[in-house]
């Protein structure tokens, strides 16, 4: 749900144009994480990255971020025991729903998350060191785009939503479970 904090262990999907990238560069620039809502997908909601719209804005780079303490606290690298409390980093669940992303009205993203704080060198090295490429999606190999949005609006949807019609069965089935019990 919005707001639930990602714990450590999880993954994170950050899309980037392959100028930033390119393949004969291994190493992953600091610079790709420094927005202070660092915007990415959450792998636990996001089965299929390369089907994101992300893909289809030509971020074909998929990087997979490994959520940990390191990132979330960040210690100060000459004294490793020191925490540095104006660097800390939430990392957290937050969905988007049509109409909530001027930029995109009408995507939904279930498995949108957020790492929010400011992102110094301490913080963009840290999320930098426990990050790989995951993936390079080669646009040609992509359905075409209104078959791609459909897939990656159906991969970001929950696994499970409870209509009104689930709902009011459920209190029938509740309310004439206890007048049968009750009798």
């Amino acid at each position: 749900m919005k707001g639930d904090i990602i714990p450590d262990g999880q993954f994170l999907y950050k899309y980037a144009k392959p100028d930033f990238l390119p393949e004969d560069q291994p190493e992953i620039p600091f610079g790709i994480f420094e927005d202070e809502s660092l915007s990415c997908d959450w792998a636990a909601h996001q089965l299929r990255p390369e089907y994101s719209f992300h893909i289809f804005e030509g971020k074909t780079v998929i990087l997979r971020i490994a959520v940990c303490d390191e990132i979330r606290n960040p210690t100060n690298p000459k004294q490793s025991r020191h925490k540095q409390p104006a660097l800390a980093q939430i990392i957290e669940h937050d969905p988007v729903s049509k109409g909530d992303d001027p930029n995109h009205p009408d995507i939904e993203n279930y498995s949108h998350s957020l790492i929010r704080g400011k992102k110094k060198i301490l913080v963009t090295s840290a999320i930098a060191r426990n990050s790989e490429i995951y993936k390079r999606v080669n646009p040609d190999d992509l359905p075409n785009p209104t078959e791609l949005k459909e897939k990656a609006r159906v991969m970001q949807e929950p696994a499970f939503k409870m209509g009104p019609a689930l709902i009011i069965s459920i209190i029938v089935i509740v309310i004439l479970t206890l007048i049968i019990v009750l009798w």
